[in-house]
């Protein structure tokens, strides 16, 4: 008899034990179907959501505004820089330059925006006139002493048409 209700007892335990997970299934199910409809009459579940969303992507659009931010002072710093170069360039080149041709000689316009425009036609006659000498067979001494011109900067005119 004690057998008896040992069994008994076994099968009512396991019968609550499958009433339960059945009980918790159905919960879980519940649940599942409510979070995947937004339900219209629960606003702050709704405008949360839409909250953090918004929050979230303000914070990747201030990540990127500073990432870009940050790309043009890098940019700005280095046109900057190359304008200091290519200053310290030009003085140099006009001091290479033969004494009848001088910077005081050219007239200046706005702000010496019509010196510039000389010195790139000179510049591109130059690259020309090393361009035709090259095509002839001269060496790049050959041309440096021809034009009165440094060497370093005859070499690094062809190397760059090279590339080109």
């Amino acid at each position: 008899m004690v057998m008896e209700m040992i069994k008994n007892w076994e099968v009512a335990v396991d019968g609550i034990q499958i009433f339960l997970c059945l009980l918790i299934l159905f919960f879980l199910i519940r649940n599942h179907r409510s979070r995947l409809k937004p339900d219209s009459t629960n606003p702050q579940q709704v405008s949360g959501q839409d909250f953090n969303a918004q929050v979230f992507s303000q914070t990747v659009r201030q990540q990127i505004e500073m990432a870009f931010t940050h790309i043009q002072n890098v940019v700005a710093n280095e046109c900057h820089n190359l304008e200091k170069v290519l200053q310290l360039q030009q003085v140099k080149h006009l001091s290479h330059r033969p004494p009848d041709i001088s910077a005081a000689s050219h007239p200046t316009h706005c702000g010496g925006a019509f010196e510039k425009l000389n010195e790139s036609a000179d510049q591109s006659k130059l690259q020309t006139r090393i361009r035709k000498m090259t095509g002839r067979g001269m060496s790049p001494k050959q041309i440096a002493d021809e034009l009165k011109t440094p060497l370093g900067e005859i070499e690094l005119i062809l190397s760059l048409q090279k590339s080109v």
